[in-house]
Protein backbone atom coordinates (compact mmCIF):
# COMPACT_ATOMS: atom_id res chain seq x y z
CA UNK A 1 0.00 0.00 0.00
CA UNK A 2 2.54 2.20 1.10
CA UNK A 3 4.97 1.92 -2.29
CA UNK A 4 1.15 2.44 -4.39
CA UNK A 5 1.49 5.92 -2.65
CA UNK A 6 4.51 6.65 -3.38
CA UNK A 7 4.10 5.79 -7.17
CA UNK A 8 0.52 7.58 -6.87
CA UNK A 9 2.93 11.01 -5.57
CA UNK A 10 5.76 10.43 -7.79
CA UNK A 11 3.32 9.98 -10.70
CA UNK A 12 1.13 13.03 -9.25
CA UNK A 13 4.17 15.66 -8.77
CA UNK A 14 5.28 14.92 -12.42
CA UNK A 15 1.86 15.22 -13.53
CA UNK A 16 1.49 18.31 -12.11
CA UNK A 17 5.26 19.75 -13.28
CA UNK A 18 4.53 18.67 -16.87
CA UNK A 19 0.80 20.13 -17.01
CA UNK A 20 1.89 23.41 -15.53
CA UNK A 21 5.10 23.72 -17.67
CA UNK A 22 3.11 23.77 -20.65
CA UNK A 23 -0.10 25.54 -19.41
CA UNK A 24 2.92 28.39 -18.55
CA UNK A 25 4.67 28.40 -21.67
CA UNK A 26 0.90 28.44 -23.35
CA UNK A 27 0.03 31.18 -21.68
CA UNK A 28 3.23 33.75 -22.11
CA UNK A 29 3.09 33.02 -25.88
CA UNK A 30 -0.56 33.97 -26.14
CA UNK A 31 0.08 36.64 -24.00
CA UNK A 32 3.01 37.91 -26.29
CA UNK A 33 1.17 37.85 -29.10
CA UNK A 34 -1.44 39.74 -27.80
CA UNK A 35 1.23 42.25 -26.69
CA UNK A 36 1.31 41.78 -22.98
CA UNK A 37 4.92 41.56 -21.95
CA UNK A 38 4.57 40.61 -18.26
CA UNK A 39 2.57 37.84 -15.85
CA UNK A 40 1.64 38.76 -12.41
CA UNK A 41 3.00 36.48 -9.81
CA UNK A 42 -0.83 35.96 -8.44
CA UNK A 43 -1.99 35.14 -11.74
CA UNK A 44 1.33 32.32 -11.47
CA UNK A 45 0.01 30.63 -8.35
CA UNK A 46 -3.53 31.20 -9.53
CA UNK A 47 -2.28 28.80 -12.05
CA UNK A 48 -0.76 26.66 -10.70
CA UNK A 49 -3.64 26.04 -7.68
CA UNK A 50 -5.65 24.99 -10.46
CA UNK A 51 -3.30 22.66 -12.40
CA UNK A 52 -2.44 21.13 -8.54
CA UNK A 53 -6.65 20.60 -8.38
CA UNK A 54 -6.33 19.18 -12.07
CA UNK A 55 -3.50 16.89 -11.21
CA UNK A 56 -5.73 15.64 -8.31
CA UNK A 57 -8.47 15.47 -10.63
CA UNK A 58 -6.76 13.07 -12.46
CA UNK A 59 -5.43 10.78 -10.25
CA UNK A 60 -8.85 10.33 -8.63
CA UNK A 61 -9.62 9.76 -12.33
CA UNK A 62 -7.28 6.88 -12.11
CA UNK A 63 -7.81 5.40 -8.69
CA UNK A 64 -12.09 5.57 -8.27
CA UNK A 65 -13.80 2.60 -9.77
CA UNK A 66 -17.12 2.21 -9.48
CA UNK A 67 -19.35 0.06 -10.63
CA UNK A 68 -20.94 2.27 -12.40
CA UNK A 69 -18.89 4.11 -15.35
CA UNK A 70 -20.52 7.39 -15.95
CA UNK A 71 -20.47 7.95 -11.67
CA UNK A 72 -16.35 6.49 -11.75
CA UNK A 73 -15.78 10.12 -13.78
CA UNK A 74 -18.63 12.12 -12.15
CA UNK A 75 -17.93 11.31 -8.63
CA UNK A 76 -14.44 12.84 -9.07
CA UNK A 77 -15.34 15.43 -11.30
CA UNK A 78 -17.95 16.97 -9.21
CA UNK A 79 -15.88 17.37 -6.22
CA UNK A 80 -13.36 18.65 -8.12
CA UNK A 81 -15.44 21.31 -9.68
CA UNK A 82 -16.80 22.50 -6.17
CA UNK A 83 -13.44 23.11 -5.09
CA UNK A 84 -12.37 24.95 -7.87
CA UNK A 85 -15.67 27.21 -7.76
CA UNK A 86 -14.67 27.60 -4.04
CA UNK A 87 -10.73 28.11 -4.98
CA UNK A 88 -12.11 30.90 -6.95
CA UNK A 89 -14.28 32.74 -4.23
CA UNK A 90 -11.76 32.32 -2.24
CA UNK A 91 -9.64 34.32 -4.63
CA UNK A 92 -12.09 37.35 -5.40
CA UNK A 93 -11.18 38.30 -1.48
CA UNK A 94 -7.89 39.06 -2.68
CA UNK A 95 -8.29 40.26 -6.40
CA UNK A 96 -11.68 41.29 -8.21
CA UNK A 97 -13.02 38.71 -10.27
CA UNK A 98 -14.14 38.80 -13.99
CA UNK A 99 -17.53 38.91 -14.47
CA UNK A 100 -17.16 35.74 -15.97
CA UNK A 101 -14.91 33.82 -13.77
CA UNK A 102 -17.33 31.29 -13.19
CA UNK A 103 -18.32 30.86 -16.15
CA UNK A 104 -14.41 30.54 -17.88
CA UNK A 105 -13.49 28.32 -15.05
CA UNK A 106 -16.13 25.68 -15.81
CA UNK A 107 -15.84 25.97 -19.64
CA UNK A 108 -12.24 25.60 -19.44
CA UNK A 109 -12.09 23.05 -16.60
CA UNK A 110 -15.02 21.13 -17.93
CA UNK A 111 -13.20 20.81 -21.43
CA UNK A 112 -10.04 19.40 -19.94
CA UNK A 113 -12.12 17.21 -17.86
CA UNK A 114 -13.86 15.89 -20.67
CA UNK A 115 -10.78 15.42 -22.85
CA UNK A 116 -8.96 13.64 -20.02
CA UNK A 117 -11.79 11.45 -18.99
CA UNK A 118 -12.31 10.42 -22.74
CA UNK A 119 -8.72 9.61 -23.09
CA UNK A 120 -8.45 7.68 -19.51
CA UNK A 121 -11.89 5.32 -21.02
CA UNK A 122 -10.44 4.49 -24.11
CA UNK A 123 -6.56 3.95 -22.49
CA UNK A 124 -8.45 1.46 -20.06
CA UNK A 125 -10.68 -0.42 -22.77
CA UNK A 126 -7.73 -0.81 -24.53
CA UNK A 127 -5.83 -2.30 -22.03
CA UNK A 128 -8.39 -4.46 -21.24
CA UNK A 129 -8.87 -5.67 -24.60
CA UNK A 130 -5.05 -6.26 -24.42
CA UNK A 131 -5.52 -8.10 -20.80
CA UNK A 132 -8.20 -10.85 -21.99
Amino acid sequence: MRVRAIETTRKGLILFSVMFSFTTILSSFLQLTNGQMTDTNFHILNRAAVVLIATITILLFETIKLKNKILTYLVPYSISMGIVFIYVWITGFFQPLHPDAYRDIFLNFTTIAAVVMIVIHFRNRRKASKDK
